[in-house]
């Protein structure tokens, strides 16, 4: 079975759980996939059969350890694909429940109408510290960097934009994109919709 799709993000989300989410493949005879997970790149020691859905909640991970993310598609076969590309995401101590600053990271507007408006990528940070946040398209390539390891101190942070425009300065197509909001600590995809003329 071919690898016809990749994996987009690994969400944090409060208590320690996870959305992993993916690109579905096509082929008609799929019948489910598989989440590989652990806590070395490559080294799955947690395999989880979600059948046809493309995506899923893992709950009741542990701060501080850096967990490695996979998916596999299998058909009525029993043939299984390769595995997707791998994620990463880390919980950092001391940010679950409420406090999670991943929680609370959007966009606004959402969908957004480059050339008439920018939209603002909203996070909120406990303490001071560097920040990158990358625009990718679905197909996980870098559209454009926005903040490259600057720092930012700790509250409420809305001065980030996109307008909708690439590296080369040419304005993306209309369609789903996502935004990577990362420190050295935690990362967090958010899902941002362009839309317009």
């Amino acid at each position: 079975m071919n690898t016809v799709y990749r994996l987009l993000y690994a969400a944090l989300l409060p208590l320690g759980a996870i959305v992993i989410s993916w690109d579905p493949n096509t082929e008609p005879d799929l019948k489910g996939y598989k989440i590989y997970y652990g806590t070395s790149p490559g080294g799955y020691t947690q395999i989880i059969d979600v059948g046809k859905k493309s995506e899923y909640i893992i709950r009741n991970l542990q701060e501080g350890i850096p967990y490695y993310f996979a998916v596999t598609a299998y058909d009525t076969a029993g043939n299984e694909s390769g595995f997707s590309n791998e994620v990463s995401i880390v919980f950092a101590p001391g940010t679950g429940g409420d406090s999670n600053p991943v929680s609370t990271a959007y966009n606004y507007p959402n969908p957004f109408d480059p050339g008439k408006e920018v939209t603002h990528i909203r996070y909120y940070l406990n303490t001071p510290t560097v920040v990158s946040i990358v625009i990718y398209d679905l197909g996980n390539n870098r559209v454009r960097t926005l903040v490259d390891r600057e720092v930012r101190l700790e509250g409420e942070h809305t001065e980030d934009v996109w307008d909708g425009l690439d590296e080369n300065g040419e304005r993306v197509a209309n369609g789903l994109y996502f935004c990577r909001i990362s420190t050295e600590r935690w990362s967090q995809f958010i899902k941002i919709a362009v839309a317009g003329n």
